[in-house]
């Protein structure tokens, strides 16, 4: 896998005190895994009113990889989005549209993708599946516990939703004419289990 000099994350969030940080870790460690090295996780704080800005700062302070942005009040998705896009130095950018946790299976495959140069942006969504009803058979004749386990976590499913971006390419895009570039998009289909 070619891999790009620098790689950005941006992650928005609003009022997530509770959750921000296992989000950021859970991406640095997912691109540790993928032996990226020079990466950076742009976290644009979208005007939060709990604890968010003081668990960033003490974020920042323990990774040198996050990068903290905050805007004033809240301005939106949409907005947030935006600023962090405006603020992301990677070769590759890469945006979370939602709140939902990064699958770093999505990150690989949008790594695969960008080796074609000719790709200067793609979406990858990705929703878990329930585990199969016949392996929670299984797991029930067995006698263990692990069923319902994994019952819990399939309650929980969310559909993630990941946008890559070539840096060269997002004034291009997010320019007057960038509505008139058709973009693809596919959507994969993977099953996980819970821990």
């Amino acid at each position: 896998m070619s891999i790009p000099t620098k790689l950005s994350v941006v992650l928005v969030v609003r009022d997530g005190e509770s959750r921000i940080v296992a989000r950021v870790e859970k991406v640095i460690v997912g691109l540790a895994k993928l032996k990226l090295d020079a990466v950076e996780v742009v976290v644009v704080d979208d005007g939060s009113r709990d604890a968010t800005p003081e668990v960033l700062d003490e974020l920042q302070q323990e990774c040198p990889q996050v990068r903290v942005v905050r805007h004033s009040r809240p301005r939106g998705l949409e907005a947030a989005g935006q600023t962090g896009l405006e603020r992301a130095t990677g070769e590759l950018v890469f945006i979370q549209e939602s709140d939902a946790p990064i699958r770093i299976e999505d990150v690989q495959r949008l790594l695969e993708l960008s080796e074609d140069h000719s790709v200067v942006a793609a979406r990858a969504e990705s929703k878990a599946e329930p585990i199969a009803a016949e392996l929670l058979r299984r797991l029930r004749a067995w006698g263990t516990s692990a069923d319902l386990q994994m019952e819990i976590a399939s309650d929980a499913i969310e559909t993630s939703c990941l946008q890559m971006v070539r840096r060269p390419h997002l004034q291009r895009l997010a320019g007057p004419r960038g509505d008139q570039i058709r973009l693809q998009g596919e959507t994969l289909r993977t099953a996980s289990l819970a821990r």
